[in-house]
């Protein structure tokens, strides 16, 4: 058996032309805010007063009032004027009266996002968390401390080194938010730090705490425990309206040197609100299996609103009055689709770019619930350590020998609950950091949104886009849960060789989202290389900025810090060499450049040392020896089996770079098929059946039928076992395109734990594919689209000249036979139960397969098979009927 795939990218150069339409999205990373828009279109319009617009200033994060914040009405567009319900020329509610949303890039949100995710990961659970209240409590405890704790704690939170950044940064997210007062909503937000009678705060401390974080230093005498719990609970229960009435004990209290509370209480009233009397029960859809009966409310109204493809989720915003506030409501569209909007949780800012206002008709449950976390775990695991341990260090809060350099963090407590009805909503927070002494004790078209299954939501302030609570909804029946320390037992796996161990959970969603587009409307066989798409695209991406590389790293989920994208990348494509007992894996990438042009130093040194490219200078005047050097380049690294990649008349004298990856496996099976087995079948096609070879095994093998994708799945592990062709075969012979589909919330990984070795008797028909493809459709519907436009940003690639590609062209040659494969697919097939409990797997309608890397999770290759190979009669008798395994005739028919 042997595979082999050949890529190769055309780049051609960036031609600038006149009268070319900027897109919105460039003028907003390159000027800032959408709406600072040019004065001189802005003077072509009637006045604001003209037009109906107030005199007062949009309001706009970090701009002044001075023109830049005015709303200005768009071109050639009517406004209407503005008849002002007081009688007077100013109307108070003219802001509530028209939704305006405007997204925005936002700092200091990285850490909210970790945290939700780092909480959703540990149960399927309803949850509610805080994270601006988490954040504040810990950036004043920031200001205590010094060294490596005060490091670990500006590091983990993405705090700026410039410590007078970060309070200013802070000062103006709460003077927004205790200034916000309205007659419409609740905003209360308490900070406050007892401090033991024994010790002396520090002014120094005391006036910062106070100046920027707007918090309050108390003493208090902890070594009367019920005096101190009743008192601290007394102010929680103020600040929190009475939602939160016992944050602390008396056994709580024991040993405690300084506690710090953060508290955030709101209420708002939604600005289109649920008919009360359209509320009925309906069922939630807690998991594929099982139902629960809530009631869900309904409301159609002008909603700003997104279909995401890269979430596959649906996303509603939802204002409440004021205009200050909105909650965000992700759905996924599949019951097991929230683990994929999880997992990409930290790109989620940039999806809000594609709201759009449309008449939604929303369908949401009801749900109110309390939630109870414990987060020492989760900040450890982050990275903040040493505050819980014996070397932290807090100087800063308070004098007194008892308490010098002896301070540590013992608990991180967050205590929240929300409602959520027809009228609005309340939330509430309450975060508890307790210090004690270290060695003491420790409009257009309507759009649908139903919320019937887990989904994800977040309030957040518009005016800072500071994120205020962040939540799951997995049972709107239950009103209660808890995060507790347990759940973080096993949160990191270390490997006992000593070897660098791999991630690959977030690359695995390119690979489904990859075959996902490369099916969809194509028919026939279609075989794809994840490992050569992502070997191709880290060669670009090295070369990228600005627009550019953010659409490949969150294509590929790479971290955005480019040293960490680098190690990842490395360690990837040298798991792309093996010659193990059985196995031949090859990965080689080029880069052919035009000789007339110059690489960047940089980036030349970054091909060759991280993503181990070898780097050639061609003339491409001549098209002729340059596409028989690189056909030969790509013949002898794929066996022969791809002799011819490029023809000369795809290459020209303006061609300036090619980029090249060539990708060989070949294995035998660990356990094969007998030759003399084989016979015709029929396999099963839009109603036709067409008469194939197929092959037959007898063997156990790891096999589960998965429910979710009502597909059945069997493992063909290669000779040594570090590779194995993975099948996905639906229950139905019109199967195929929804587990496609459903396959980015059904991953590899997951089918891999249902398995379960069986006795497997398995009819697979023979194929081969020898499948070519632009890959430019596929990578544009996976976000990647300023790459092929004349706005690419490929600066670091040449000295003075910024490229745009033009052709991305993958090809794949792929073997399946008696003695072994190249590739693994899923398809549709029937399960019969055998007498000795086995299965047996009747290949005969279209399926999906992959090729992997057990031991990494490495998708090697992965496609689909409509059209395996037709079956020819060895002795030339066509029409001869033979039996199959069930004893009954098979009639042969040809043409």
């Amino acid at each position: 058996m042997s595979l082999s795939l050949y890529f190769v990218l055309f780049v051609a150069p960036l031609v600038l032309c006149a009268n070319v339409s900027i897109d919105p999205a460039t003028l907003h990373n390159v000027f800032g805010f959408p709406y600072a828009l040019n004065t001189v279109a802005a003077a072509n319009q009637p006045s604001a007063s003209a037009a109906g617009y107030s005199a007062q200033a949009y309001p706009v994060q970090g701009y002044s009032n001075q023109g830049y914040g005015v709303k200005v009405p768009p071109a050639n567009s009517q406004v209407a004027a503005v008849t002002p319900a007081n009688g007077t020329l100013v109307d108070l509610d003219y802001w509530d009266s028209v939704d305006e949303y405007t997204p925005s890039a936002t700092d200091y949100d990285k850490f909210d996002w970790t945290l939700t995710k780092r909480v959703a990961s540990s149960s399927n659970e309803n949850f509610l968390l805080s994270p601006l209240g988490l954040k504040l409590a810990l950036a004043i405890l920031t200001e205590a401390a010094t060294g490596n704790t005060q490091a670990e704690l500006s590091n983990v939170l993405g705090f700026d080194l410039d410590r007078v950044l970060v309070r200013r940064k802070f000062s103006a997210i709460i003077e927004s938010l205790q200034n916000s007062k309205s007659d419409q909503y609740i905003l209360n937000l308490g900070n406050r730090i007892y401090v033991d009678d024994i010790a002396e705060p520090r002014q120094r401390f005391a006036a910062i705490a106070q100046e920027f974080y707007k918090t309050e230093l108390t003493k208090i005498d902890f070594d009367n425990p019920a005096v101190a719990a009743r008192d601290i609970n007394n102010w929680v229960a103020n600040k929190t309206d009475g939602h939160i009435t016992n944050l602390v004990g008396e056994d709580d209290i024991t040993g405690m040197v300084v506690l710090v509370l953060n508290t955030l209480y709101f209420k708002g009233t939604w600005r289109h609100q649920f008919a009360p009397n359209a509320t009925k029960l309906a069922p939630f859809y807690v998991s594929p299996t099982v139902q629960k009966q809530v009631p869900f409310m309904n409301v159609r109204d002008n909603f700003y609103y997104a279909d995401s493809t890269k979430y596959d989720a649906k996303i509603l915003r939802m204002p409440y009055k004021g205009m200050k506030f909105s909650m965000y409501i992700i759905v996924p569209n599949s019951l097991t689709g929230l683990p994929r909007i999880l997992n990409g949780l930290s790109d989620l800012r940039s999806e809000l770019y594609y709201l759009q206002e449309h008449v939604v008709d929303v369908t949401l449950p009801k749900f109110q619930f309390d939630y109870t976390s414990l987060l020492d775990g989760i900040l450890k695991e982050l990275g903040i350590r040493q505050a819980f341990e014996d070397t932290a260090s807090f100087p800063g809060i308070a004098r007194g020998q008892s308490l010098l350099q002896r301070l540590r963090i013992s608990k991180v407590l967050q205590r929240s609950g929300i409602e959520v009805n027809e009228i609005g909503s309340i939330a509430y927070s309450a975060t508890e950091i307790s210090l004690v002494n270290k060695f003491g004790e420790d409009a257009e078209s309507n759009r649908e949104l139903i919320a019937n299954k887990p989904f994800l939501f977040f309030i957040q302030d518009e005016a800072t886009r500071q994120l205020l609570f962040t939540g799951r909804v997995s049972n709107p029946a239950l009103v209660d849960g808890a995060f507790k320390l347990q759940f973080l037992a096993f949160a990191h796996v270390y490997s006992l060789d000593g070897q660098q161990q791999l991630d690959q959970s977030r690359l695995n969603f390119f690979d489904t989202d990859l075959l996902r587009y490369s099916c969809e409307d194509r028919k026939g066989n279609v075989v794809v290389s994840p490992a050569s798409m992502k070997s191709t695209l880290a060669m670009i991406l090295e070369g990228a900025g600005g627009a550019t590389a953010a659409e490949i790293r969150s294509a590929l989920r790479l971290s955005p810090d480019k040293d960490e994208f680098r190690e990842q990348l490395n360690f990837y494509l040298s798991m792309l060499q093996g010659n193990k007992t059985g196995a031949i894996l090859q990965n080689a990438n080029a880069v052919f450049v035009s000789d007339k042009l110059k690489l960047m130093k940089d980036y030349e040194l970054m091909l060759q040392k991280v993503y181990m490219t070898d780097v050639s200078k061609m003339d491409f005047k001549d098209p002729f020896p340059v596409a028989e050097h690189i056909n030969s380049w790509v013949n002898n690294r794929t066996k022969g089996l791809i002799p011819t990649i490029i023809e000369p008349v795809q290459i020209t004298p303006y061609t300036q770079i090619l980029l090249t990856n060539a990708l060989y496996f070949k294995s035998n099976w660990q356990h094969p098929f007998d030759s003399k087995n084989t016979r015709s079948g029929c396999f099963h096609l839009q109603g036709v059946c067409r008469n194939v070879a197929m092959m037959e095994l007898h063997a156990e093998l790891n096999y589960a039928y998965v429910e979710n994708l009502r597909a059945h799945a069997v493992e063909l592990p290669y000779e040594g076992a570090q590779y194995s062709m993975v099948l996905l075969v639906p229950q139905d012979r019109d199967g195929l395109a929804p587990l496609v589909r459903d396959l980015p919330y059904m991953s590899l990984p997951q089918i891999s734990m249902l398995f379960e070795p069986t006795d497997v008797t398995l009819l697979l028909p023979r194929f081969t594919v020898d499948y070519s493809e632009d890959m430019i459709g596929p990578l544009r519907s996976m976000r990647i689209t300023s790459l092929f436009s004349p706005t690419a940003n490929l600066s670091g690639i040449f000295e003075g000249d910024s490229p745009q590609i033009n052709s991305i062209f993958h090809r794949v040659h792929l073997a399946v036979d008696e003695s072994g494969t190249v590739a693994a697919a899923a398809t549709a097939a029937m399960v019969i139960p055998l007498i000795h409990n086995g299965v047996q797997i009747r290949v005969d309608h279209p399926f999906a397969l992959f090729i992997r890397d057990n031991r990494q999770g490495l998708v090697l290759f992965e496609g689909k098979i409509e059209e395996p190979t037709a079956y020819v009669e060895k002795n030339g008798l066509a029409g001869q009927a033979v039996k199959n395994n069930t004893g009954n005739p098979i009639k042969r028919s040809y043409g």
